[in-house]
């Protein structure tokens, strides 16, 4: 978005995710009722039937703007639906990978608990969130295959930021820029490792109903903490069921 150009979303049927991929002075997202700062982290997610309003008043803003269908209750498994709400890496909890080479920001996972035990997600129409790797780090060998409520799998993509990677889908490699889109069809095994320092990248899977087959012997990889509230607090694993 340009200097002073405003961005109406209205969601009608479907689920929206916005988020602010950068903004060199903050804007302004307006989303029931409440004006927030348009800053890089920042965005909504909305249910059917809301809206927002992102302005470019500081400077241009670029933005992720993401669509996907209501799924069927079968996906939903008892969840409302909504209601949307506004996200920020202020309120979004970072977690770990054991072996601390990767750290995650959820902004939409229905699995994830906020500090005060609710839910951050009422929603299995996506699952969608910020990822770093450090240098070195390294996702497992895994594929994502689809369940009786989602027989066809999710769809599956990348978005790099920042940073180098490489990308592995079989006996295939390829190197990854800033500003890279990478598709996985369900199904399609594949691996993920930065590539001569940080990575940064938003990922993005919908429906939010799949299983993961881990195809490498990696154990440190496989499970994930939420970063303590204080120096002394015990890490708390994060249930992905």
């Amino acid at each position: 978005m340009l200097e002073g150009r405003q961005f109406d979303v209205q969601a009608g049927d479907d689920y929206h995710l916005v988020y602010v991929i950068e903004a060199p002075k903050e804007g302004i997202i307006s989303f029931n009722g409440k004006s927030h700062a348009a800053e890089e982290g920042a965005g909504v997610l909305l249910a059917p039937g809301e809206s927002a309003r992102f302005e470019a008043s500081g400077s241009k803003l670029e933005l992720l703007h993401m669509v996907t269908p209501k799924p069927p209750a079968a996906v939903e498994e008892g969840l409302p639906g909504r209601p949307g709400y506004f996200f920020n890496r202020k309120t979004l909890r970072p977690l770990s990978d054991a072996s601390g080479g990767r750290v995650r920001r959820f902004c939409a996972e229905s699995t994830v608990r906020l500090i005060d035990g609710s839910r951050l997600t009422p929603t299995n129409a996506i699952q969608a969130g910020e990822m770093r790797y450090h240098e070195g780090g390294s996702s497992p060998y895994h594929r994502h295959v689809g369940t009786s409520a989602n027989p066809d799998g999710a769809s599956h993509c990348y978005i790099t930021f920042k940073g180098r990677g490489v990308v592995q889908v079989g006996d295939t490699t390829q190197e990854l820029q800033p500003g890279t889109l990478v598709y996985f069809p369900p199904g399609v095994p594949h691996r993920l490792r930065a590539h001569g320092g940080p990575l940064d990248y938003f990922e993005i899977q919908a429906w939010r109903s799949f299983k993961t087959d881990v195809l490498s012997e990696e154990p440190l990889g496989l499970k994930w903490y939420y970063d303590p509230v204080t120096p002394s607090a015990a890490r708390v694993e994060w249930d992905q069921s």
